[in-house]
């Protein structure tokens, strides 16, 4: 039996959880390089590390942010972030070919992720980059929700 043709709109939604997950493995492996640094000196070196300007606003606000975290929590929020990364990239793979059921896991974490983002829509509302974020994961969830039977398969149940 040859898979259904991918449309446009599940070409852009694999591409969108294949960036997230590299995003999130990313992160998360910077998290996990930065956990090992000796402390007091995690802030200067995640700094070094980045190749970032040590005094633009976001590297002293992130600076602050680890050096409150113990190397433990810092580890744990890598860990975190790599595990919810590889659940991006396999709801990327398994739309990718096609799997009956891959729309309907895609949908559920995706919904599972929308309370997060309208916390943090509410905790900082001027920021553009959380709207348009629950606008992207909103429009996945409806494209999901109305194509989930895309890829099932034709006849009885094997």
């Amino acid at each position: 039996m040859t898979k259904p043709r991918l449309s446009a709109g599940y070409l852009a939604i694999i591409a969108f959880k294949y960036a997230k997950f590299a995003a999130f493995v990313i992160l998360g492996a910077a998290a996990l390089r930065v956990a090992r640094l000796p402390p007091g000196s995690i802030a200067q070196k995640a700094v070094h590390l980045f190749g970032a300007y040590e005094k633009a606003p976001l590297v002293q606000q992130l600076a602050a942010a680890l050096s409150a975290l113990s190397p433990f929590e810092i580890k744990a929020l890598g860990s975190a972030a790599i595990l919810l990364g590889l659940v991006f990239g396999a709801e990327g793979t398994l739309l990718a070919l096609r799997v009956w059921w891959a729309p309907y896991l895609t949908v559920i974490v995706t919904a599972l992720g929308l309370p997060y983002e309208i916390l943090e829509i509410v905790r900082r509302p001027e920021s553009l980059r959380r709207y348009l974020l629950l606008a992207a994961n909103a429009a996945v969830l409806v494209y999901l929700w109305k194509r989930k039977d895309d890829f099932r398969p034709e006849g009885p149940a094997a």
